[in-house]
């Protein structure tokens, strides 16, 4: 289309928005958390992970007497495709956030997934790891 002037209009023109399919959540995870690993591990994953990316959330180490520490989470790793094996990801978090320890052992995770193709995100999950 044209606008009167003649000119290009490329927002009459655009094929639209995706269509937005929805997005389950993830499955229930288990960090397993050692000096020397940590790995993340979904119960289960999507029959079709065309798409899908996970996105897993960390705190900072946190000391025994926090509860709950969700709301610190951030960002240390990249998206990950879901797999039903479990994800590495003690180098990453350690080089963000420092080491677990001794005085510090709690971990508190948020993960969800993301469409790539349509951008929706699904519900946030959260898991909680303590070095043992």
């Amino acid at each position: 289309m044209h606008s009167p002037q003649g000119e290009h209009n490329p927002v009459r023109e655009c094929a639209g928005p995706p269509a937005l399919t929805g997005v389950a959540a993830p499955a229930a995870a288990t960090v397993a958390l050692s000096a020397s690993a940590m790995t993340f591990t979904l119960d289960s994953i999507p029959d079709s992970v065309t798409n899908l990316k996970l996105v897993i959330l960390a705190s900072e180490p946190q000391s025994n007497g926090v509860n709950r520490a969700y709301s610190k989470a951030a960002a240390f790793t990249s998206l990950q495709t879901p797999v039903a094996t479990a994800i590495n990801i003690k180098a990453d978090y350690d080089a963000k956030n420092g080491s677990p320890t001794a005085g510090n052992p709690k971990v508190f995770f948020r993960y969800f997934y993301i469409n790539t193709a349509t951008g929706e995100k699904s519900a946030d999950m959260y898991v909680s790891a303590k070095l043992g």
